[in-house]
């Protein structure tokens, strides 16, 4: 099986919802335990037939003790073998996040016990924390009704690793660049091997290996590349000084409260990076393309469009379906909550010479729209048009667009066809640049194992 399929499989599996340590990878196989039930009559035939609980509804709204979470199943075996020596009276059993309204999806946490109160949670915590092994407390929340939802979405985020992975293979395409420790990096590909890192910050939220080649045979040292901003061009001729493995995945909180400090990252895989000798700032959203490349046509962001045209990209908004469900959901749990609803609606644009970029965007909120930590509404729908003199309206027909992580539009091979520079920050630090239709030209992910609040 080629490398990638493999790599695909895996990922696809810890999305699957696994919830049994048996069969999802770990070395030391433990079961849920299994609570005792009252035996069932024989139904009569007349009676309808009851579909049964999905089994992690016995863990819906207790508080989870958790000592592991990634994107991958099977990994945490280190932290179950550290639990088992505890002696402590423990409970241990992986649960997929995508069960459960409260938890960020897309993973796969292992927990040390679930409690039905907070204080009990906290106080077996603790115990843990005195036998040295770190952990930290969540409520699942109630089970989440559109779990089948959430994992397609979570599908769809590993098919675009993977399919991000192998993009990379390539010499030619954009590859973003990153800042880390004052040193400049270029994105070059995926771990093929395991490889053995070192902390590179007190923190120990950066590993680092040095490499004499690239591990991917696509540069050497010397090759030179160009450097790209939101905005166009930052620097040119920037040289490749070195190689390395680098590991910037986020761990859960309680991974920096560890004591002694731990010997091994703590969320995310290695990936291959060069050395360039250009600055940049930690910050910006940068990629890079070999030197002497045709620079892409960059769209500069403008105050805004007339007031007409945003009078009439904001009623054509007002008249998509999406907007009036959202409105009409919204409204619905406002009045259950004795909130008003806030409906936010505004227009941006970039514009190169005559062509122009504009985005509308409505959001509809309750509270602080703390919708990841918190009850509060917040939900978005976006419309994106490209209007260019003699030729009207241009619909960019981009599939699930979200307004606030637009942070640059060019024309990147000057054809024409726009590209739009993304940028998101939740649920992990994500810059992409995709085409018109929404497909990835190129993009670098952090990956982030905290499983929310």
């Amino acid at each position: 099986m080629p490398r990638l399929s493999r790599v695909l499989v895996i990922v696809l599996l810890a999305l699957s919802g696994c919830t049994e340590l048996r069969g999802c990878g770990a070395s030391e196989p433990v079961q849920p335990p299994t609570p005792q039930a009252p035996a069932a009559e024989a139904p009569d035939a007349s009676t309808p037939s009851v579909v049964p609980p999905p089994p992690e509804a016995r863990y819906a709204k207790l508080w989870l003790v958790i000592i592991h979470s990634s994107a991958t199943p099977g990994e945490g075996s280190g932290a179950l073998e550290a639990l088992k020596k505890t002696g402590l009276a423990a409970e241990p059993l992986r649960l997929s996040t995508n069960a459960f309204r409260d938890l960020r999806p897309c993973l796969e946490v292992v927990v040390a016990k679930a409690f039905a109160g907070r204080a009990e949670a906290n106080a077996f915590q603790a115990q843990l924390a005195q036998a040295g092994v770190e952990a930290y407390v969540k409520n699942a929340g109630p089970l989440d009704p559109d779990r089948e939802g959430k994992e397609a979405t979570c599908r769809s985020g590993a098919e675009a690793h993977a399919a991000r992975a192998e993009s990379l293979k390539q010499q030619a395409v954009p590859r973003f660049v990153e800042s880390h420790v004052g040193r400049t990096f270029m994105l070059l590909g995926e771990a093929s091997e395991s490889v053995t890192l070192e902390p590179v910050d007190a923190r120990r939220s950066l590993w680092m290996a040095a490499v004499e080649q690239d591990p991917t045979g696509l540069f050497t040292k010397g090759d030179t590349v160009d450097l790209y901003g939101a905005e166009g061009p930052l620097k040119a001729g920037c040289a490749v000084t070195g190689f390395a493995w680098i590991n910037r995945g986020m761990p859960h909180f309680g991974y920096f409260l560890q004591e002694p400090p731990p010997e091994a990252p703590g969320c995310g895989r290695a990936w291959a990076f060069a050395e360039l000798d250009c600055a940049v700032a930690p910050e910006a959203q940068v990629f890079a393309l070999p030197a002497g490349t045709k620079a892409p046509v960059f769209f500069a962001p403008e105050e805004g469009p007339p007031d007409e045209i945003r009078a009439s990209q904001e009623n054509e908004l007002r008249r998509l379906p999406r907007f009036a469900a959202l409105r009409s959901e919204g409204s619905i749990l406002a009045e259950q909550v004795e909130e008003a609803l806030s409906e936010e609606v505004r227009a941006f644009s970039y514009a190169s010479g005559e062509r122009h970029a504009v985005f509308t965007v409505a959001r509809f909120r309750t509270g602080e729209g703390n919708s990841t930590c918190g009850t509060d509404y917040n939900q978005q729908v976006s419309r994106a048009v490209v209007l260019e003199p003699g030729a009207g309206e241009r619909l960019l027909p981009m599939k699930e667009l979200v307004g606030d992580e637009v942070v640059g539009v060019l024309d990147l091979e000057g054809d024409g066809q726009l590209e739009l520079l993304l940028h998101e920050s939740w649920p992990s630090q994500t810059v992409r640049l995709v085409r018109e239709d929404g497909t990835e030209v190129a993009g670098a992910s952090v990956e982030n194992c905290d499983c929310g609040c």
